[in-house]
């Protein structure tokens, strides 16, 4: 089994190495040397049964994909690789089925953000805080990324006026902020300390 992600940047180097780092067969004698890691990854999955997850794919240049295919071709019977992506683009390009991944309902948003926002709280205190919860978890849009990461900065905030303040900001009115950041994980972004 392994599980990469690959983000935005593709480089086929980082990919493979760290592939080959997630099934335990990275050598570094190997080196600096692509064609040598995808030798060595080839050999490594060869006959074997594996699952590979290969996460956030951007890139939907078809021939970058194929090579890296490629190296999974020789696995036994059964092996699985699963690519999670948010372009359509990429999901079409993979030349399989794709499997929309929709959104949490209101009710189900606001327990998510609940259970890691106000966890270790007194519950005579929850009333004050779920009212703005609400609001702040209906804004994440049904993400449960967003909801899990705005509620983990708001765990911290003792305060109703610091989680009203999280609300009232005006980068909740924007679709969304530079490159594609959902307002909820620009928040926490901003939220942390300068040090960091």
């Amino acid at each position: 089994k392994a599980w990469f992600c690959v983000s935005e940047a593709y480089d086929a180097f980082r990919i493979t190495k760290g592939l080959l780092q997630e099934i335990g067969s990275f050598d570094l004698k190997v080196g600096d040397n692509l064609n040598q890691l995808q030798v060595k990854l080839k050999e490594s999955l060869k006959g074997k049964k594996f699952l590979v997850v290969l996460d956030d794919v951007w890139n939907d240049n078809y021939n970058e994909w194929d090579d890296l295919r490629n190296l999974f071709v020789q696995g036994d019977m059964g092996s699985k690789i699963i690519v999670t992506t948010r372009k359509e683009n990429v999901a079409s390009m993979m030349g399989s089925r794709a499997i929309n991944v929709g959104t949490l309902s209101s009710e189900v948003s606001w327990d998510l953000f609940k259970r890691h926002s106000l966890e270790n709280r007194d519950p005579e205190e929850h009333p004050k805080f779920e009212e703005v919860g609400r609001k702040i978890a209906d804004k994440c849009k049904g993400l449960p990324l967003a909801l899990k990461t705005l509620a983990g900065i708001l765990r911290c905030k003792s305060e109703v006026e610091e989680w009203r303040d999280i609300l009232s900001r005006k980068i909740w009115d924007q679709p969304s902020c530079l490159n594609g950041i959902l307002p909820a994980l620009m928040l926490s972004y901003n939220d942390l300390p300068p040090d960091l």
